[in-house]
């Protein structure tokens, strides 16, 4: 919120020192296509609220020309050339937004409906603009990568419990709103000490892999899945009844039946795949647990498969 009123400032300083129509910050995305993030707030623009909804790809042709040639693009007067003139609006000028790794962003432009001429300082002028808002995508995507880091267990590259959590809390917003019934599995690697000791902490982790990878193939998309402890992990979504869970923890066991672990520093030869105990419980629509004491009910859950498997 704070770079946005931040952007909103430089549309509206950029707008007023070139003397524009209006000025935009345009997002792109090559699947959706142009969207106005930001507009400048100068009695002169026509449409100082933005609707949201974007625009297709062939829409917009001056942004379209600056994302596609990654450079800035003046049009100072349009007006001989109606089959490029938009909305009344004979000049342009816009440079790109960059994301630090190169991919487009969007643009920063200017319109004018009367023909204009900006001196080389105008323009560089917008290129520091530009500058300002690129060091704050910088920023983002810096915020991005640590959250990630923070939300990510390593070893298995799956949700860590942080991570796991907030996810689960979002499906459950979600699914309070909408009245879907929330499925909760408890998977635990069983015999962990054998793995480490037999074999060496190099297999075990090679199990682990092995328990996250069979997870991660064996859910649906609109599930959430992480790795909540040493050996333990978590998977949460939408269902209709018990069955829903029952299915995607056979398809576990059937991806680990077929596992193959290869560790080179194996203390002996590995013939052997991973098993895991489970848990399932189901949370019928209201829901009125909280996501602590859902997960305990699959955790005690698991722990009774656990004890039945050792008899």
């Amino acid at each position: 919120m704070a770079s946005l009123e931040k952007w909103q400032r430089v549309v509206d300083l950029m707008t007023q020192l070139l003397g524009a129509t209006a000025g935009y910050v345009v997002e792109y995305n090559e699947k959706l296509g142009f969207r106005a993030a930001l507009t400048s707030q100068n009695p002169e623009n026509p449409s100082p609220k933005v609707s949201g909804k974007p625009q297709s790809l062939d829409a917009n042709l001056y942004c379209r020309r600056v994302v596609g040639s990654k450079s800035a693009f003046y049009e100072p007067n349009a007006s001989n050339k109606p089959e490029v003139v938009e909305d009344g609006y004979i000049s342009y000028f816009g440079v790109p937004l960059m994301w630090p790794n190169g991919v487009v962003f969007g643009t920063l432009c200017v319109f004018d409906t009367k023909a204009t001429a900006y001196e080389n300082t105008l323009q560089e002028l917008m290129e520091v603009f530009r500058d300002l808002i690129e060091a704050d995508l910088r920023l983002y995507e810096q915020y991005e990568i640590m959250r990630n880091l923070s939300m990510t267990d390593p070893l298995t590259g799956m949700s860590n419990r942080a991570g796991f959590e907030l996810l689960a809390q979002q499906k459950i917003r979600i699914a309070k709103r909408y009245h879907h019934n929330i499925g909760i599995i408890f998977i635990d690697l069983d015999d962990m000490k054998h793995w480490n000791d037999d074999y060496g902490h190099a297999a075990g982790d090679a199990a682990l892999r092995a328990v996250a990878k069979a997870i991660t193939d064996s859910i649906r998309e609109v599930d959430i899945c992480g790795r909540i402890g040493g050996d333990e992990f978590a998977v949460l979504g939408y269902v209709r009844n018990r069955g829903d869970l029952t299915t995607i923890i056979t398809r576990v066991r059937n991806a680990l039946d077929h596992a193959k672990l290869t560790v080179p520093t194996s203390k002996s030869p590995i013939r052997e795949t991973p098993k895991i105990s489970s848990g399932a419980s189901v949370f019928f629509d209201p829901l009125d647990k909280s996501l602590e004491d859902m997960m305990a009910i699959a955790d005690l859950e698991m722990y009774r498969d656990k004890k039945s498997r050792r008899k």
